[in-house]
């Protein structure tokens, strides 16, 4: 695997390649099957409307699934995600592509640990950024 990130090559303020996701109606659909989705927000349209939205929500758990995914994707799989906060600023629909961005804000040894933090953000297609995330990622020893 020629393309795999390791540690030594990262820098601070690094931007990690964007991941972009499309909530279709399929894609949708099957998590809701799978977490046995109650909440109808998140999957009937005209309950939705009646609460002000002006389409299905995306759940907010599911959309905060892929910052972890935009991390291990850039690193091919060989960190293990620490911990991770986010911070939810607008919705995401149905049927809206959002992309997944970030960047290395800091890098650091602890007890021979190498890890890094990142600043990820997520955004529609106008560019309105709608959840922000503080990630830490740690390598094997």
């Amino acid at each position: 695997m020629d393309n795999i990130v390791s540690y030594d090559q990262i820098s601070e303020g690094a931007e990690i390649p964007p991941l972009a996701v499309d909530f279709s109606s399929e894609r949708n659909g099957q998590y809701c099957q799978f977490v046995h989705e109650i909440n109808p927000l998140h999957f009937d349209l005209e309950y939705a409307r009646a609460l002000g939205y002006s389409d299905i929500v995306i759940a907010g758990v599911f959309t905060a699934s892929f910052f972890p995914k935009l991390v291990t994707d850039w690193l091919t799989n060989q960190v293990c995600i620490e911990r991770m906060q986010v911070k939810f600023k607008a919705p995401a629909y149905l049927h809206e592509t959002v992309t997944y961005r970030g960047r290395v804000v800091s890098k650091r040894v602890e007890e021979d640990v190498k890890k890094l933090e990142c600043e990820l953000w997520s955004e529609n297609a106008a560019g309105e950024r709608l959840a922000l995330a503080r990630l830490v990622a740690r390598f094997p020893s």
